[in-house]
């Protein structure tokens, strides 16, 4: 568990340095802010390409397989870039970066699922939702610093080595267990007599919970990542550092908001605290309809962070509802989904704005929101637990 937490962590850190990184990269490059844009786009189609082959491979092998698989695409990928002369060439390098991203967060996400029971998969899928971030902030930071020590070439080179390093850690775990057997294969075989394989769930309620990422993704990336910088800067006046502090404000509350609600989800049910997620979600965009001011963005920022969490807790209900050996199909669906809002959000939301400001881009928002948690209320229904094994240690054999 440990080490699957620390790969997520790592490739998360190398795929997210380029970010400060872009600039720079245009120039060096005489990109237009368009053709910028595009890489970023790259990188979401990378991700949208793989994310279902990835979920079909994690039926099928161990997790330390893909992750060996998911570094050497990073670091030949993160190598492609700082070697990068063109634009093509650009963009082929982030494309495949973004493939080596769901291929370790869709493996990562199915290993921190499987590897726990009904009654810690919460918890369970909070650790893998802290890894990840931990990573996305952390690899901006060290990619800007690289960057203007050494300049974006040498920074791109340190992600490539951080993709060796991913391959060669995997690579050695699998070849010290490869006889052992993989993470979800006790619950294939039948597993004990008190703890029955679930029963998958119907469509429609597995629809349902797809639209948790969907909307969580669509809200950081059209809220977030959109909406708050352009709105903190065009009607607030606020400077760059100081919408980015707000925002790593945001960030850092979501830490603290994925562990309660991964918890709470546990103890109580995932529909108790998915719905009211989703739910904090549409609020969020809803107050920026209320009007331009400092509270009204400020709670924005808390409200989109507080329930974006419950991403977690529809992954972890995905788990109760559908058998072992479809949980990487399911789940590799389940990111798709999650993908086209990141892609769709900002899209959506600087239109808007564009078009007709912030009421009308806060409200479009929070109706995405609202439709999924609507959806949820409706159609999520609460799984039955099965009774904890005694002999459960929790642990997680990797091969």
């Amino acid at each position: 568990m440990t080490v699957i937490a620390a790969v997520i962590f790592a490739v998360a850190v190398a795929a997210f340095a380029r970010i400060p990184l872009l600039p720079d990269i245009g120039r060096d490059l005489s990109l237009t802010a368009g053709e910028i844009g595009l890489m970023t786009t790259a990188f979401g189609l990378g991700r949208l390409a793989t994310d279902l082959p990835a979920g079909r491979l994690a039926d099928v092998i161990a997790p330390t397989v893909a992750m060996t698989g998911a570094g050497v695409l990073l670091a030949l990928a993160c190598g492609m870039l700082a070697a990068a002369g063109s634009l093509g060439e650009a963009l082929v390098a982030s494309a495949l970066i973004g493939c080596a991203s769901a291929l370790t967060n869709t493996t990562g996400m199915y290993a921190f699922a499987a590897g726990a029971d009904a009654h810690r998969r919460g918890a369970s899928m909070a650790i893998y939702v802290t890894a990840l971030m931990s990573g996305q902030m952390a690899g901006p930071a060290l990619g800007g610093a690289i960057g203007s020590l050494a300049g974006w070439r040498p920074a791109m080179g340190v992600s490539a080595a951080i993709g060796v390093g991913v391959a060669a850690t995997c690579g050695g775990l699998w070849w010290r267990g490869r006889a052992q057997p993989r993470i979800g294969a006790e619950a294939e075989a039948g597993g004990s007599p008190d703890a029955p394989a679930p029963v998958r769930a119907p469509r429609r309620e597995l629809f349902a919970l797809a639209l948790a990422p969907f909307a969580t993704f669509f809200g950081m990336a059209g809220l977030t990542q959109t909406l708050i910088p352009l709105i903190g800067d065009g009607e607030l006046d606020l400077s760059a550092s100081m919408i980015g502090l707000a925002i790593g404000a945001g960030a850092a509350l979501r830490f603290v908001s994925a562990w309660v609600a991964g918890v709470a989800s546990d103890r109580l049910s995932r529909r108790v605290v998915l719905v009211p997620s989703l739910a904090l979600m549409a609020a969020a965009g809803a107050v920026l309809a209320l009007g331009s001011s400092i509270v009204t963005w400020s709670a924005s920022i808390m409200l989109i962070a507080l329930g974006s969490s419950g991403i977690s807790v529809a992954a972890a209900a995905v788990a109760d509802r559908v058998p072992a050996h479809e949980l990487g199909r399911e789940l590799g669906l389940f990111r798709l989904v999650g993908d086209l809002g990141l892609v769709i959000g900002p899209i959506v939301a600087g239109f808007i704005y564009e078009a007709s400001g912030p009421r009308l881009a806060g409200l479009a928002t929070a109706a995405v929101f609202a439709i999924a948690a609507i959806a949820a209320a409706a159609w999520v229904t609460e799984a039955p637990r099965p009774g904890r094994r005694a002999e459960d240690t929790g642990e997680i054999v990797l091969e």
